[in-house]
């Protein structure tokens, strides 16, 4: 399961503390294409936040194409970016 410590900056929404780390992982290649990520609900227990702040922060990845959303599978890192990301 993937452990973040986050950290809430004054003025800023907490989940954009997970968006970062978690595009810090997929930009480095810590998760790798096709990767799939815990559900909002299990990620959310596991860090002890709201499923908002989980819901959010995959959202705005998946609006800057980080993520893939998979109907009833769940959220996977985007191999589109990464090969783009790459040259």
């Amino acid at each position: 399961m993937l452990t973040y410590i986050l950290e809430k900056k004054k003025g800023e929404a907490l989940y954009r503390s997970l968006y970062q780390k978690i595009k810090e992982d997929i930009v480095s290649g810590r998760l790798r294409s096709g990767e799939k990520l815990p559900s909002k609900r299990a990620m959310a227990e596991h860090l002890g936040v709201s499923c908002i702040t989980v819901e959010n922060a995959y959202e705005q990845l998946i609006a800057e194409g980080y993520l893939r959303p998979a109907q009833r599978k769940g959220y996977f890192v985007e191999a589109a970016f990464l090969e783009c990301g790459s040259s």
